[in-house]
C-alpha cells in the first residue's frame, strides 16, 4: 500500500512539476496547398514541413474580429519565441481579390510582424475557398449585405498544426485557447 502511494504521489508530482504536455489526439491530415505570399513568392504546405505552426484567417480591411486575431497571433509569436524555427505563424486571408501581396506586406510592416517567423498568404479565391473551407474545415465566404453592398464572414478559431502537415486542434482566440495553443505547440515541438 506505501508503494502504491508512492507511485500515485510521483505520477502527480511529474505533473505538477512541469513534465511536457501530452500532444493533441485530433490528426487531420491537411491537403497539399500552394498560395503566394507577402513577398510574391510561392509558398505552400511543403515549406511549412518540419515546423510546427499556427494558422488565422483574417482580412487586412477588417474592423472588427480581424484586429483581435491578429492581436492574439503577436501573442503567440511573442510567447512561442523560445520555440524559435520550430514554430511559424500563417495568415491566410479571406479577401484575396483585395489583399494582394502588396497590401499583405504593408498590413505585415504596420502590424510589425517578424516576416521571418510569420507569412501572410493570398491567392486565387478558388485555391483560397479550397484550403481553408475543404483542408482547414473553416467556414469563409462573401454575402450581399445590401444591394452592391458585401460582407465577408470567416471562421475565427485559430488551428494548430503538426511537423507532418496534419491539423492537430482548433482554439478559440482567447486567454484560454492561447494558453492551450502554445502548451499543445511546445508538446508537438519537442517530438
Amino acid at each position: 500500500m506505501a508503494l502504491a502511494a508512492l507511485v500515485a504521489l510521483a505520477s502527480v508530482g511529474g505533473a505538477v512539476l512541469g513534465r511536457a504536455a501530452e500532444p493533441p489526439a485530433l490528426r487531420l491530415p491537411l491537403p497539399a496547398f500552394e498560395l503566394t505570399d507577402q513577398r510574391g513568392q510561392r509558398f505552400g504546405l511543403e515549406q511549412l514541413r518540419g515546423r510546427v505552426w499556427i494558422a488565422d484567417f483574417i482580412f487586412t480591411t477588417c474592423p472588427t474580429v480581424c484586429p483581435k486575431l491578429t492581436a492574439r497571433m503577436k501573442e503567440i509569436q511573442r510567447e512561442g519565441r523560445g520555440l524559435g524555427d520550430a514554430l511559424h505563424l500563417v495568415t491566410f486571408t479571406v479577401d484575396p481579390e483585395n489583399d494582394t501581396p502588396e497590401v499583405l506586406a504593408a498590413y505585415a510592416a504596420a502590424q510589425g510582424l517578424d516576416l521571418d517567423r510569420w507569412t501572410l498568404l493570398t491567392g486565387p479565391l478558388d485555391q483560397i475557398e479550397s484550403t481553408i473551407v475543404k483542408g482547414f474545415k473553416i467556414a469563409m465566404g462573401k454575402q450581399e449585405s445590401s444591394p452592391g453592398l458585401f460582407s465577408i464572414f470567416h471562421g475565427e478559431r485559430l488551428v494548430l498544426v503538426d511537423k507532418e502537415g496534419v491539423i492537430r486542434g482548433y482554439y478559440e482566440a482567447n486567454d484560454e485557447g492561447i494558453d492551450a495553443i502554445l502548451r499543445d505547440a511546445r508538446a508537438l515541438a519537442d517530438l
